[in-house]
C-alpha cells in the first residue's frame, strides 16, 4: 500500500501489521459504506436540483393581492373548536389557582382544627366540664341585697 505525502509528493510504502489484519477489513468496508452513501446523497442532490430548476416557482402575488388577503374577514372557526382553544390556553391557569386555593383551604382547616384541639386540651387540662360553666344567660348578684 503506497501513502503518497501532499507536503512532499513522496510516496512511502506502508507495510500492513500482521495484527491490523482484521481491523484492516473492517477500514476498507467502512469506506466502501461512505463512498456508497456520498453517491446517494449526490444523485438525491442531484434529483432535487433538476426537479426544483424544472418546475416553475410557485406564484407570489403582488403587494395589493396580500393586502387584501389580509384585510379580508376570516371565516370563524366552529363553536367545538373555539371552547377546545380556550380550554387549552386557559386551563393551566384556572388548574393552577385551584390548585393554590385547595392548598390555602386545607391549610386553614389544618389552622381551625389546632385550635379546636388546643382549646378542648386547655378545659380538659384545667378539669372543666361544660356542666360546672355557669350558664351565660342566668346571672346571680351576689354581694347586694336581693330585691
Amino acid at each position: 500500500m503506497a501513502i503518497r505525502t501532499a507536503e512532499q509528493g513522496q510516496e512511502i510504502m506502508a507495510e500492513p501489521n500482521r495484527e491490523s489484519a482484521g481491523s484492516q477489513d473492517i477500514i476498507d468496508d467502512a469506506l466502501r459504506m461512505v463512498d456508497a452513501l456520498q453517491r446517494k446523497l449526490i444523485v438525491a442532490g442531484v434529483r432535487r436540483g433538476v426537479s426544483s430548476a424544472v418546475s416553475p416557482p410557485p406564484r407570489k402575488g403582488d403587494v395589493w393581492e396580500e393586502a387584501i388577503r389580509y384585510e379580508s374577514a376570516q371565516p370563524e372557526p366552529p363553536a367545538l373548536e373555539q371552547l377546545m382553544g380556550i380550554v387549552r390556553t386557559k386551563g393551566p391557569e384556572v388548574a393552577g389557582h385551584l390548585g393554590r386555593a385547595g392548598v390555602s383551604l386545607a391549610g386553614a382547616i389544618g389552622e381551625t382544627l389546632g385550635v379546636v384541639g388546643r382549646a378542648l386540651e386547655n378545659t380538659r387540662d384545667r378539669g372543666e366540664r361544660p356542666a360546672d360553666r355557669p350558664d351565660p344567660g342566668s346571672h346571680t348578684i351576689s354581694g347586694g341585697e336581693d330585691a
